[in-house]
């Protein structure tokens, strides 16, 4: 089921129109910690991991990509301010 899911998941993002690539590398970037987190719906990340995982540079683009899946209704995205704990993520 769940690699139907990350195939399900992979086929949206592709598919999505006017998606700039950083928004989809930080989409898989969020694929790759959910699969490394045994496919658990919500999960924890870290702009840090995100970040080095999808090549992303920026803080500002970084929370540009997050706002703009968030819109879209692919990620439903809750901040964490815990210096120790990451940001909730679950995949729509």
């Amino acid at each position: 089921m769940t690699a139907l899911k990350m195939e399900y998941l992979v086929e949206k993002i592709v598919k999505e129109k006017g998606l700039q690539p950083s928004r989809t590398a930080v989409f898989l970037a969020m694929l790759q910690l959910w699969k490394e987190q045994k496919y658990s719906n919500p999960f924890q990340i870290s702009r840090r991991k995100i970040m080095k995982l999808s090549g992303v540079k920026s803080i500002v683009t970084y929370h540009t990509c997050i706002s703009e899946l968030k819109d879209r209704g692919m990620v439903d995205y809750r901040p964490s301010y815990h210096p120790k704990l990451g940001s909730e993520i679950s995949l729509l």
